[in-house]
């Protein structure tokens, strides 16, 4: 939070209705983000979407040549998104992945990314984009690199989380109770004490987003892979040998083996 705090870039909300993705809630750019490209500039527009319908997240990039009309250049190529994060909980050091993304690039060049799942997002303290972008004739270079950073957890973004069903990072105002009126609370319900404790040790966990991680048979790279779980998959993991770490699910199709600790996310 504090990081998005000192973003210089500014960001809004609205409602709307896209043609290919139904309803909306996004975060949109101020104003457009400025990328000198020799004697001129490329200004850059940046959308970040939760798709109602489904819960999933959307992504629109486009440049262009004015501030009015941040669209019509043609990508050099697909964009890039490096999610940058942090080894442990409150751990200053990050390491930066890069994200296994599909783009669909409009004929006006605006590159859009759709139905992503939001917690994978949602682990990145920063999000690092980059693309080049073509430069029209005459322009005293042919492309031009157009980076810039997006903070999942700046408030105007964390509201989109939250309209896709995740926590809030600001919280919610607590809701006035007019003592006198509100009734009295239910009796409390005594319950049995459970017949066993899980095992000590487990944790619980997430995989990374830099691609789909392997579930190996032994705390080895060599050992053959008993499953290969999708980014940011639940599961839970127990420390084992070495940078090894015990893994199995917490649901749908069961698994156990051994994944490397650099490919996991402890919540």
């Amino acid at each position: 939070m504090q990081r998005a705090a000192s973003s210089s870039l500014e960001w809004d909300t609205r409602d709307a209705s896209h043609p290919v993705l139904g309803p909306l809630r996004s975060a949109f750019l101020r104003k457009p983000f400025e990328t000198a490209a020799g004697n001129g500039k490329v200004y850059s527009r940046a959308s970040l979407s939760c798709q109602k319908a489904n819960r999933r997240f959307a992504i629109e990039i486009s440049s262009g040549t004015t501030q009015a009309e941040a669209s019509g250049l043609k990508p050099g190529g697909e964009p890039r998104l490096y999610c940058s994060r942090p080894m442990t909980s409150f751990d200053e050091k990050l390491v930066h992945e890069e994200m296994l993304v599909s783009w669909e690039i409009s004929a006006s060049g605006v590159a859009l990314t759709k139905n992503y799942r939001p917690f994978p997002l949602r682990e990145c303290v920063a999000i690092r984009v980059e693309q080049d972008v073509t430069l029209p004739a005459g322009w005293s270079q042919k492309t031009a690199r157009v980076e810039f950073l997006i903070h999942p957890y700046n408030r105007e973004i964390d509201s989109i989380f939250a309209t896709c069903g995740e926590v809030s990072a600001y919280g919610t105002p607590a809701t006035a109770i007019d003592v006198a009126s509100a009734p009295a609370p239910a009796p409390a319900k005594v319950t049995p004490p459970s017949a066993a404790a899980p095992d000590e040790g487990w944790q619980s966990a997430r995989t990374t987003t830099g691609g789909r991680t392997n579930v190996r048979a032994a705390p080895k790279l060599d050992s053959a892979i008993v499953d290969t779980l999708d980014p940011g998959a639940a599961i839970l993991a127990k420390e084992a040998a070495g940078d090894w770490w015990m893994a199995k699910s917490t649901s749908g199709v069961p698994f156990e083996g051994y994944i490397r600790r650099d490919r996991l996310v402890f919540k």
